[in-house]
């Protein structure tokens, strides 16, 4: 299909398209290109995470990029224009500039304006259609400083921006509040606008240190700041010690949002320990095997493996309850979910239909996922559409847990770290030392009992104790 050409003198704009249901607003993440860069159709532009997965987002023309409208960690609302595309040998079409007369008026009466000490275009006007506000809402910064500047009543169209494009830093609010707090007498509010040796020069004006007169008494008396100084001194202060404000995305978004369902959810849990000994030595084996060709063996695949067979016997674990709490759905596949710790965030993804998977298949899956997590590249299929999930609380030295379930899911697991410790034999007398894990289940007393728990867990156990098991059931 040949690749879109747009009109000459139009500029595209490609705004940021629905994602799915529900989804109402993205954070951008990065670009993968710049101001001037050629892009081809279907090309990528940038990418964008919202609340389940992040999204590489293609240009649907082949042209050249004009402008970018947002900032890596801006929030775009879905409809929102990302970039502008043009085609090659076109001109950007002014949508909103107004006329070149209004425009050279202004420039002309702004040279021949009286110099007032301050620079007239960074107040927020007054009388025109645009306010305080719109203004301020135009200046380029993240939410977390637009949340400090609003809380200390800083302009922040006074303030100059020293980040990417003008963006205004934390950094910059706090130069900000420094030269207010520094400033003589009757010179607070206008930190920000007196006009520097550079600028004065360029405006014809001499630079604002030619006004500062010379002491003439060889021992001035002492100042002492002005109230408003202290004041922006001591906001100055407060500043610098306040909380760090981070705004909750990505993963963590969707981690307050299932526990703030799960917060709902009438909970039990059941406790029981397993030996692993068989397990631990068939790993052993298995991890020499050429067939895995550099795949990493952990526990988690027969974890997994046997958890698929015991939901298979207890069909109420895996299961979920109808919106309405008229029916509980059994689920016929086994989408079993896992928690990984993350850079930027705790990810719950799942492998689809372990029920019909080998061991190795599970382990080369887990290592997909666990890749694509850690890179932030997980898709809406590798989180979404999971029954039951499983914790490994032993990797972080995790021994005992009380997990949370994950709605819609009824139940969840967590496993212990492998521990050596003393047990008796099968004869009651002889100790032995022992690999031993402990089992941590949590679930929804609505739709699964306690027996049904325990029943699920002695079947799990039985596999993991007897891995040998597990070859009779492979498909």
């Amino acid at each position: 299909m040949p690749a879109l050409s747009l009109p000459v003198a139009m500029a595209a704009r490609m705004p940021l398209a629905q994602l799915g249901e529900g989804i109402k607003e993205c954070e951008l993440v990065q670009w993968f290109v710049a101001e001037g860069d050629e892009v081809d159709e279907f090309g990528q532009v940038c990418q964008v995470q919202h609340d389940k997965a992040s999204v590489d987002i293609t240009s649907p023309y082949a042209g050249t990029v004009k402008k970018l409208h947002h900032a890596p960690g801006d929030i775009v609302q879905v409809g929102d224009v990302l970039a502008d595309i043009l085609a090659k040998g076109g001109e950007p079409l002014e949508l909103h500039s107004p006329p070149l007369e209004e425009a050279a008026s202004a420039a002309g009466a702004a040279q021949h304006a009286p110099h007032t000490g301050r620079r007239e275009a960074l107040r927020p006007s007054t009388s025109g259609s645009i306010g305080g506000d719109e203004v301020a809402d135009r200046v380029l910064t993240s939410p977390a400083v637009r949340a400090i500047a609003r809380e200390k009543s800083i302009p922040l169209e006074q303030v100059k921006g020293t980040g990417p494009g003008g963006r205004i830093t934390k950094g910059d609010v706090l130069a900000y509040l420094d030269a207010l707090s520094s400033a003589g007498p009757g010179t607070i509010g206008e930190a920000a606008s007196v006009p520097t040796t550079e600028e004065a020069t360029v405006a014809g004006v001499p630079p604002a240190s030619a006004h500062i007169a010379q002491p003439t008494h060889p021992h001035p008396h002492p100042s002492y700041p002005t109230p408003e100084a202290a004041a922006a001194a001591k906001a100055a202060a407060e500043l610098v010690l306040a909380p760090l404000v981070v705004p909750l995305r990505g993963y963590r978004k969707a981690m307050v949002k299932s526990m703030t369902a799960a917060g709902q959810v009438p909970h039990f849990h059941y406790c029981d320990e397993v030996q692993m000994d068989a397990l631990v030595e068939l790993r052993q084996r298995l991890k020499q095997d050429p067939a895995l060709n550099g795949t990493k063996l952990t526990y988690m695949p027969f974890f997994l493996k046997a958890a698929a067979l015991a939901l298979r016997e207890f069909p109420n674990v895996n299961a979920s309850l109808t919106p309405d709490q008229a029916a509980v759905l059994q689920h016929r596949r086994a989408n079993l979910g896992v928690a990984m710790a993350t850079p930027h965030g705790l990810a719950v993804p799942n492998i689809k239909d372990v029920q019909d998977k080998t061991v190795l298949e599970l382990a080369m899956e887990l290592s997909r996922l666990q890749a694509a997590a850690a890179a932030n590249k997980l898709g809406v299929d590798d989180i979404t559409g999971g029954t039951f999930s499983v914790s490994n609380i032993g990797a972080i030295g995790g021994t005992y847990a009380t997990p949370l379930v994950n709605p819609p899911e009824v139940a969840i697991m967590a496993v212990g770290s492998v521990q050596r410790l003393p047990r008796f034999a099968a004869d009651g007398k002889t100790v032995v030392p022992a690999s031993i894990i402990n089992l941590s289940l949590g679930a929804d007393h609505r739709v699964v009992d306690g027996a049904t728990l325990a029943g699920f867990a002695r079947c799990w156990r039985h596999y993991i104790e007897s891995p040998g098991m597990l070859l009779l059931h492979m498909r």
